[in-house]
């Protein structure tokens, strides 16, 4: 397994022929809430001593607190801060230092990312996202725009402090904080505001710490108004991951492409939500892809129309759904045959019969039904009614003539490339003693060449259960991928806790489909985008492809790019 930490060149593990079959690639884009964040947070650094602290400050004065939050460390000039904002100057003549030109121009944005010329409402953490905060620059869940800014200093430092007049009565002349926020956006290009607390309005307010999730960083509370170019020089993660990934679909040769994200909370397993399959079909496939057909502009649409918003980052069920996406389902009924309820494991794993696992601590929600749906594994589409909302299902593969299928001869390579932001959580739904039986009955076996077992019995009391665990092969510990803070359900067994890196191990030693010659297995590769989880590395070495971590845009662009190159390798020649 490769471990990388920064961009590459010569980036194609070995030349595409046009004779070679290509390789199917599915691109599983995080989704999850935090990738709303900035790669580093904006700074709360400060010089003691510096700020004025006056006994009786009003609303509007520097240190006094108004309805927007408390009026301390705010600014542009405290040393620290000056220093800490140093890889931004709006006067260089460096368009990588100034942020000139927008990030991401893509047409097919509903606006640019971003506009130097006009401002947005942040927080230290992330841009304030009108779910969780005020004022806001993101609406709602539409995360390709239009974006909330404003094009003068006055107008977006009145919204930042709450678009109160009453609370800073100074007649024709602006308050204190006013004219700190307007010469800091005037000369700087950003103002660090005030910073909520408990008196704040709730208009103003949030964001609220949510149940079952780690406490949020002081960052988060933290509000500041920035410039388009601030943002253009250090864009939030979605942003910078998002221009990455459509780069790579438009260069990327010789490969049948798709998009998929995590997918709606459907009650316990969620399928990963498809938002493009494999393009394109098989007869527009070989001897070469054809260009018109593999249509790039669609993909890289897929990748805008992704919804930063999941507060589960269940990077192990959607790839148990790829790999019925990848199966041979639609022709001979393969993965209803493995995964149709009951399954019958025994207490505290997902579909057990006789039990599920333990109640939310978080939240007190019940634990025994886990995963016990008659259709947990193979979840159709459906609408509800009450709310009028569609929530995907399994995705399948396109059967019909001049279909996209999945899988187009013996002699394809599949591969699933993970793109994601940290630690999956909130994802171990998955019919893992099933998998396990399968493997164990197939005789698979470990990179070492031992043989896979898994006794299910008795998790809680069990020392050895068996499964798949590779944190202690990647530079940790195997208790490292046994984390259950924050992350609910997880099962029971000691060395077994948590099942992502089983799916991957699943997916890359079972023959997947049933119709065609040879064994059509799906490679894992993940690339954490400044996050090196030991679980990450586990799920990769397990899927049989590699992990990368990527800290900069442009390397996580290389990556990528690497990333396909190696779906290449598996590839075979067509007779």
């Amino acid at each position: 397994m490769g471990l990388v930490a920064a961009g590459v060149s010569g980036l194609l593990s070995r030349p595409v022929h046009a004779q070679e079959v290509p390789p199917g690639v599915i691109f599983l884009v995080d989704n999850h809430e935090s990738m709303q964040n900035y790669p580093q947070y904006l700074p709360e650094a400060f010089t003691p001593g510096y700020y004025p602290a006056p006994t009786s400050p009003a609303p509007g004065d520097l240190g006094g607190e108004g309805s927007a939050g408390l009026a301390i460390n705010t600014g542009c000039s405290d040393p620290a801060l000056v220093s800490a904002m140093s890889w931004f100057d709006k006067n260089s003549t460096d368009t990588a230092k100034n942020g000139a030109i927008p990030y991401d121009s893509d047409g097919a944005l509903k606006s640019p990312f971003f506009d130097p010329n006009r401002f947005y409402f942040s927080r230290g953490r992330r841009l304030a996202w009108n779910v969780k905060e005020g004022p806001f620059t993101i609406n709602g869940n539409d995360f390709d725009g239009p974006l909330n800014s404003y094009g003068d200093t006055l107008t977006a430092c009145y919204g930042g402090v709450g678009w109160d007049t009453t609370d800073y009565p100074y007649g024709a002349v602006n308050s204190p904080l006013i004219n700190e926020c307007m010469t800091c956006l005037a000369s700087k290009g950003w103002w660090r505001g005030p910073i909520v607390t408990s008196n704040t309005s709730p208009g103003q307010a949030g964001p609220q710490q949510e149940i079952g999730q780690p406490p949020l960083p002081p960052e988060a509370f933290r509000k500041w108004i920035i410039s388009g170019r601030v943002l253009n020089v250090r864009p939030p993660k979605f942003v910078a991951a998002r221009k990455a990934l459509k780069e790579v679909i438009r260069t990327a040769p010789q490969t049948r492409m798709g998009v998929a994200t995590f997918g709606e909370d459907h009650g316990w397993f969620d399928p990963a939500l498809m938002l493009e399959p494999l393009r394109p079909s098989c007869d527009d496939s070989f001897p070469q892809i054809n260009e018109a057909a593999l249509n790039r502009a669609r993909l890289t649409q897929a990748v805008n129309e992704v919804d930063f918003r999941n507060n589960e980052r269940s990077i192990g069920e959607a790839l148990f759904s790829l790999g019925g996406y990848f199966s041979s389902q639609k022709v001979d009924n393969r993965w209803a045959t493995w995964f149709q309820q009951p399954i019958n494991p025994g207490w505290g794993w997902p579909g057990g019969w006789d039990g599920g696992t333990t109640d939310n601590p978080y939240t007190g929600q019940p634990g025994a039904y886990w995963g016990l749906a008659s259709n947990e594994w193979l979840k159709a589409p459906f609408l509800d009614t009450a709310t009028g909302k569609y929530f995907p299902g399994q995705p399948w593969e396109e059967t019909a003539p001049g279909g996209r299928r999945s899988v187009c001869s013996e002699s394809q390579a599949s591969a699933i490339i993970v793109v994601t932001g940290g630690t999956p959580r909130s994802d171990n739904t998955v019919p893992i003693t099933k998998m396990m039986d399968i493997l164990e009955a197939n005789g698979a076996r470990h990179p070492d060449g031992s043989l896979l077992m898994f006794d299910p019995s008795n998790p809680d009391t069990n020392p050895n259960v068996g499964g798949v665990n590779y944190c202690d092969l990647v530079g940790s510990t195997k208790a490292a991928c046994d984390y259950t803070d924050y992350n609910w359900p997880a099962g029971h067994g000691v060395g077994n806790k948590n099942f992502m890196d089983d799916v991957s191990f699943f997916l890359a030693n079972t023959d997947l489909r049933g119709d065609m010659p040879g064994k059509q297995t799906v490679r894992t590769f993940v690339v954490g985008y400044g996050d090196s989880s030991p679980m990450l590395k586990s799920i990769a070495l397990a899927g049989k492809g590699s992990f990368f971590r990527a800290d900069q845009p442009g390397s996580l662009r290389d990556l990528l790019l690497f990333s396909v190159g190696q779906s290449h390798a598996n590839s075979c020649s067509a007779p």
